[in-house]
């Protein structure tokens, strides 16, 4: 047989080898499962590498490995020595619980000792493959091949560094290659060395394999030319983030690591859930409140405490709550699997059909972030779907106007933290906004429109990372000015923090897409697309109140003007800018001066066209399918370019009727269609209950007075402009 072909020495050298690789998978495994006895586990390892160089017999070997598995079940799990009595009721016990288990496919109850014997079994068998590829095959490439990505993966998808593990696996294994190879060859020619020329032979290759892999970590090395896939790969397993390095960012979706914001967001169409709601609205997940300079930490001001709640009980937490007489239900079915739970404002309780399959189903909400998870005996678990009761808050005018509340010191010491080597210009700033604004809720609504007023622009590419001694709040107001939700939202909340506001950064989803109506109750998908940021802010008298910074999104809040005034107009229609860059326009190239020229020029695209066939047909067929694409996504971008065509159309009594009937064609493309026989009057409610508005109404009631009334020229124009503005916006946002 093959093996007699091997000397022990041979054999010796490679399961030293060996034994050195399979520490490389042992060690993340330790650290990412917080494993201790990792020197008992490398001792077992040892023991079977030891067992098959010395080809001892498998039954002796079986009792062997048995034993020495059996001794450390007990060892660590029962705390007593294993032939005793305890030890052997132990065992009887754990193996009679865990074979129930498996009967009843019950995977979840399996206990610890059993998995760790499984573990120690799946080490036994990867060895005996090790052996057989050793022995039989004279070929390791497989099992490196197998190493290499197991490690990059952890490397990729854990916090675990395998930087210079890859380094020493590949050094290991091509080592192990280099003698294998060697051997195969020998073999194969029958030619006979003895152990010491065989050595002295594979030498060199293995000193340049060392020599390579030295000067490969030693050299400078360029920035990834490629986007990362790996966020795409993590955003659809549930598992968006942010990365960050020193090349650049990208961003996908809803992450959980925000201490380092800034760089582009990629954009990704991945739904991650649909909610069945009667208005559109924002989807609340966590909330965070140290701002370091770069990005966002939690404080751990509870010390990680988590607040249970069960199914359909009342959520108590520090959102305010909107009258019980208001009260809607949203039913989500997720299609990503998160596990938090999504939380509309005003959430009062969240409840799910799960729970009478899964008896020890709750809710645990974190009282440092807010973040609610779904826990299933404590461990958590993404649920298919749930429904969350809520009602909106509603905010009294009277009360925002006129503050009277002694806010809670641990609030103001909690929330108004800023970074000591935060730019004196930005305190600056924020005092100069606010400059005449006497009430904390004038303050955060200036400061809400400042970047609507002042040259800000929304923008996903392209996004400054400050550098190392850059503030990332200082650099996007001062240097920059343009970005998406992160840096707008970031920006207030200083701003807000710096003049004495307490305020904390939100974390979660914007409305969606309407996919489907059914009276009074549409379905809104909300894809990795929709992942946004805003603000929070504590106002006296009402407490936490959201507000909306990012050009091109709309606040949710829902204010009551108890009290006259002529500020309303300034809550309902806000100030909404261009947020694409400005166009170039590349002036028309000169006329051809003579007919000679004008001929060449045919003759030039003539030969292009039959040098390049491949090349043309490629790019018309590409064209085709983007032509199609277009067209079957025509509902998101067209109102967005009639809107932007219609802006600019002059609006006076002349054509008034014409634009209403353009906005009538605006929302059918959104996908508000009258029904045959439905009065412009109850269509204009449908629209205006939708949008919680009533300009829709106002601008109907217009043109209707325009249309069949004799005292059409009472319509008053400059109001008329305003809604349909604001409408138009709406529509296009």
């Amino acid at each position: 047989m093959k093996k007699n072909t091997f000397s022990l020495m041979e054999l010796a050298i490679y399961y030293i080898l060996v034994f050195f690789i399979l520490r490389e998978w042992l060690v993340p495994i330790m650290e990412l499962t917080n494993t201790g006895f990792m020197e008992l586990i490398l001792l077992f390892i040892a023991l079977s590498l030891v067992i098959s160089v010395f080809q001892i017999h498998f039954i002796i070997s079986w009792i062997i490995k048995f034993s020495y598995v059996l001794w450390f079940v007990v060892f660590v799990y029962g705390g007593v020595f294993v032939l005793s009595a305890e030890g052997l009721n132990f065992l009887f016990n754990d193996f009679q619980t865990n074979i129930a288990a498996i009967l009843r496919a019950d995977w979840v109850h399996i206990t610890d000792p059993f998995r760790t014997f499984l573990f120690f079994i799946l080490i036994w068998m990867l060895i005996y493959l090790i052996n057989h590829w050793i022995i039989v095959r004279m070929s390791i490439f497989y099992f490196l091949l197998l190493t290499v990505f197991f490690v990059g993966a952890l490397d990729t998808f854990t916090k675990y560094d395998g930087s210079f593990a890859i380094v020493r696996i590949m050094v290991l294994g091509l080592t192990m290659m280099v003698f294998l190879l060697i051997k195969r060859l020998l073999n194969q020619t029958d030619i006979k060395l003895d152990l010491w020329k065989y050595i002295k032979l594979a030498v060199p290759v293995v000193l340049l394999i060392i020599v390579v892999s030295s000067i490969a970590i030693f050299l400078p090395k360029l920035t990834p030319q490629w986007p990362d896939p790996v966020p795409f790969l993590k955003t659809a397993a549930g598992k968006g983030s942010v990365e960050v390095d020193k090349g650049g960012g990208t961003k996908v979706g809803y992450g959980e690591n925000d201490s380092r914001l800034g760089g582009s967001f990629v954009a990704d169409d991945t739904v991650v859930f649909l909610a069945e709601a009667q208005t559109k609205q924002y989807w609340r997940v966590e909330t965070k409140d140290i701002y370091t300079s770069k990005g966002w930490e939690d404080s751990g001001f509870f010390q990680g405490e988590l607040k249970a709640f069960a199914s359909g009980e009342e959520v108590q937490y520090s959102m305010p709550t909107g009258p019980e007489e208001d009260t809607r239900t949203a039913a989500i079915q997720v299609v990503n699997p998160y596990d938090f739970v999504i939380q509309p404002y005003g959430m009062k309780s969240v409840k799910s059909a799960m729970v009478s399959v899964l008896p020890n189903l709750e809710f645990m909400m974190s009282l440092d972030t807010e973040k609610m998870i779904s826990y299933v005996d404590r461990a958590p678990t993404a649920l298919p779907g749930y429904t969350v009761e809520y009602s909106k808050p509603v905010y009294l005018y009277s009360e925002l106007k006129n503050p009277t509340e002694e806010i809670d010191p641990a609030i103001t010491g909690r929330y108004l933290q800023l970074p000591d080597t935060l730019p004196a210009r930005v305190r600056e700033l924020a005092a100069d906004i606010v400059e005449g604004r006497k009430t904390p809720y004038d303050q955060a609504r200036a400061i809400e429109l400042y970047f609507k007023q002042n040259g800000f622009r929304y923008e996903t590419d392209n996004v400054a990372i400050p550098s190392e001694e850059k503030d990332y709040v200082d650099q996007f107001l001062f240097e920059t000015k343009i970005g998406y939700c992160d840096n707008f939202s970031t920006s207030m909340v200083v701003l807000l923090r710096s003049i004495g506001i307490p305020a904390r950064w939100v974390k979660g989803f914007a409305g969606g897409d309407m996919i489907d109506n059914n009276g009074s109750v549409s379905t809104y998908q909300i894809t990795n697309n929709d992942a946004h940021s805003w603000v929070e802010a504590y106002i006296p008298n009402v407490g936490w109140m959201n507000f909306e910074p990012t050009i091109g999104f709309n606040s949710s809040r829902s204010i009551d003007f108890d009290i006259e005034t002529g500020e309303q107009e300034e809550e309902t229609l806000t100030v909404e800018e261009e947020t694409e860059p400005d166009e170039v326009i590349e002036e028309e190239p000169k006329e051809k001066s003579s007919k000679v020229q004008e001929s060449q020029f045919f003759k030039n695209i003539s030969i292009f066209l039959k040098q390049n066939k491949f090349i043309v047909y490629l790019t018309l067929l590409v064209a085709a399918a983007a032509v199609f694409v277009l067209y079957k996504i025509r509902r998101k971008w067209l109102p967005k370019v009639y809107g932007k065509f219609y802006k600019r159309k002059e609006f006076n009594e002349s054509t008034f009727e014409s634009s209403y009937l353009q906005l009538l064609k605006l929302l059918e493309m959104r996908g508000f269609k009258r029904k045959e026989g439905q009065t412009l009057k109850a269509f204009a409610k449908e629209i205006d209950a939708f949008y919680e508005i009533g300009h829709m109404s106002l601008l109907t009631n217009a043109y209707e007075q325009a249309i069949y009334s004799e005292n059409a020229s009472e319509v008053n124009i400059p109001q008329m402009k305003e809604s349909w503005e604001y409408l138009i916006n709406q529509i296009t946002s």
